[in-house]
Formats: structure tokens, C-alpha cells, sequence
């Protein structure tokens, strides 16, 4: 085991998993995002759906496809290239990270985002995927998240409806809320 903290068999399971998907990034991208929106709402804030002034709906929206392709690149780039090289898989997470820094992404969201493209995986491979690959993939998401900060404890009086940072109303711009870019 490696940096990666994936054995040799974990990398050959997610890498032959990625592949299944890799070809349509931009469907399977679009797809997850709006599941996690779905599910958690809450997250619509975190990106910047405005360079599409003219879509109808998040699901036309181009800006929503270029942000899914990011994301699905990113991890990609873990998996295809960082599996093979545990030098650059460390550099590509400290790239991601930085990316990061100053925004309100926590490890909690990573695994929530995990969590999401997890269950769209079980459905888009079907019997195409492994036993393996739930296992496989929540060690790879773990090593993702614990490069995040960890997610603040609430206060008593944010747990009562106060302010919560880490859980800003859903908006389409990032200007208007202060947060930009993807989880």
C-alpha cells in the first residue's frame, strides 16, 4: 500500500470502474451533480452557475456541465494517472485542496459528495460493478477527505437556526453568497 492507501487490487477495481464511465464525463458529471443537489440542496451554493444566463434550468444549464467535467476530471486524474504514480496522486490532491482553501468545503462534504457519486455508480454500472468497488472506492474518498479541514462543531445556537456558514441558502451565483467554484 501506498499514499494512495489503496492496494494493488483496490486501484485495478476503481480504475476498471472509471472506465466504464470515463467516455460520457459530461453526462455522468451533470448526473451527480443534480443527484447531489437533489439530496442535499444545500450544495447548489457552492457553485456558479451564471456563466449561462440563458439556460431554463440547472439540467440545460453549460455552466453545471463545465463544473461536472472539473470535478470528474479531477478525480480521474487520481485514478488514472495518481494509481500509477503516488507522487503525483499526492500532488493532484494538494492541487484540489488548494483549489479549496478559502472556500467552505470540509471532509464531511467530500464524503457527501462520495456518498452520492457511490449510489450513481451502483446505478449506471449495474451488474457491471464488482463487489469490491464500494470498499475500494469509500478508502480512496476517505484519503480525499482527510486532506480537507475537518467540519466545524456547531454552537448551541447554531444548532437552534442561527447562522451556519458551512450551510449557505441555496443561490445560482457565487457572487451573491461569497462561495465559488466546486466541492
Amino acid at each position: 500500500m501506498d499514499q494512495t492507501g489503496l492496494t494493488a487490487s483496490e486501484k485495478i477495481t476503481l480504475f476498471s470502474a472509471w472506465g466504464l464511465i470515463r467516455k460520457d464525463l459530461d453526462v455522468h458529471g451533470r448526473n451527480v451533480l443534480l443527484l447531489l443537489f437533489h439530496k442535499h440542496p444545500r450544495y447548489i451554493a457552492y457553485f456558479d452557475f451564471t456563466d449561462d444566463p440563458n439556460a431554463q434550468s440547472l439540467v440545460d444549464n453549460k455552466s453545471l456541465y463545465d463544473q461536472a467535467i472539473h470535478v470528474f476530471k479531477a478525480v480521474g486524474a487520481l485514478i488514472e494517472y495518481g494509481f500509477k504514480d503516488p507522487v503525483l496522486f499526492d500532488a493532484t490532491l494538494r492541487k484540489i485542496t488548494r483549489r479549496h482553501k478559502d472556500r467552505p468545503v470540509y471532509s464531511e462534504d467530500i464524503l457527501t459528495i462520495g456518498e452520492v457519486l457511490l449510489n450513481y455508480l451502483e446505478q449506471a454500472l449495474g451488474r457491471q460493478m464488482s463487489d469490491s468497488l464500494p470498499d475500494a472506492f469509500w478508502k480512496l474518498f476517505h484519503t480525499i477527505a482527510g486532506r480537507f479541514p475537518a467540519t466545524p462543531t456547531k454552537t448551541p445556537v447554531e444548532d437552534e437556526g442561527g447562522d451556519d456558514a458551512n450551510d449557505p441558502q441555496p443561490t445560482t451565483s457565487h457572487q451573491q453568497d461569497g462561495a465559488s467554484g466546486a466541492p
